[in-house]
């Protein structure tokens, strides 16, 4: 089956997907909440939302394999990696910025990726090598500059991040630049593409937080992070752009 195909019927499914997310929001104050670790926060809608995509992929495509945040799965290409709530703090506080984040993985790498944000009504896409899209619009990420520039630095209290977070502040600071913090890791970098901010970066994440997000950077044509397949950092920002010099990790 060729990726166009794939990816028709993904989108069909994130939205569907997303559908199903927006009944437990606007009933967010009945669901049943745990905690995976501070401020990792993990509800029955999270839950039921990766069964349902779950079910969904493997009905469309039975030979692929499937990685979820909340049901686990092995990662062995082809195969999908799927976060069914990214900003799931955002989703139980009732704020918009949260997303389905779907990535499928080829024996080549990375190939498709959809980000599908069900309170704004927005999914953008990407295939590899054809571009990324929303609603078969090229996405437009800002052009390269160093003045007056606006951040998605997103946070979470990971092993190390603070004191990342901190020293990126400080630099940004420094610069004189902006930050935001949207909340949910594959949205910042969606957003980055879509041209609302000049670059995200977020240190620490999984598979599922980044996969998705960062092929649709790649295509839109912005410098990002290469894959990874467990955890790492995250950044997106325009070819040419200082902000190279803050957000890609130093080692």
């Amino acid at each position: 089956m060729m990726h166009q195909e794939i990816l028709q019927r993904a989108i069909e499914i994130a939205k569907d997907a997303g559908r199903l997310a927006l009944e437990h929001f606007n009933n967010r104050d009945k669901l049943t909440i745990d905690n995976k670790g501070y401020l990792d926060f993990v509800s029955e809608a999270d839950c039921n939302v990766e069964a349902f995509i779950k079910s969904q992929l493997l009905a469309a495509f039975p030979n692929h394999g499937f990685k979820g945040e909340e049901s686990g799965g092995a990662f062995a290409p082809p195969c999908w990696v799927i976060d069914p709530i990214d900003g799931t703090t955002n989703f139980l506080y009732g704020r918009p910025d949260f997303c389905i984040s779907m990535g499928f993985v080829d024996e080549a790498g990375p190939a498709i990726g959809i980000v599908h944000a069900p309170v704004h009504g927005r999914t953008v896409y990407a295939v590899r090598g054809q571009g990324a899209f929303e609603d078969g619009k090229p996405l437009q990420p800002r052009e390269a500059s160093d003045t007056e520039l606006v951040i998605n630095l997103t946070f979470n209290y990971k092993t190390g991040n603070a004191d990342d977070f901190l020293k990126k502040v400080n630099m940004i600071v420094a610069n004189k630049y902006q930050i935001r913090d949207c909340g949910s890791a594959a949205w910042a970098l969606c957003q980055a593409a879509m041209g609302q901010v000049d670059g995200a970066y977020n240190g620490n994440v999984n598979i599922w937080d980044a996969l998705a997000g960062l092929l649709i950077c790649k295509e839109a044509g912005l410098e990002a992070r290469d894959f990874f397949e467990e955890k790492g950092s995250m950044y997106a920002y325009p070819k040419g752009s200082p902000l190279k010099d803050i957000l890609v990790p130093m080692f």
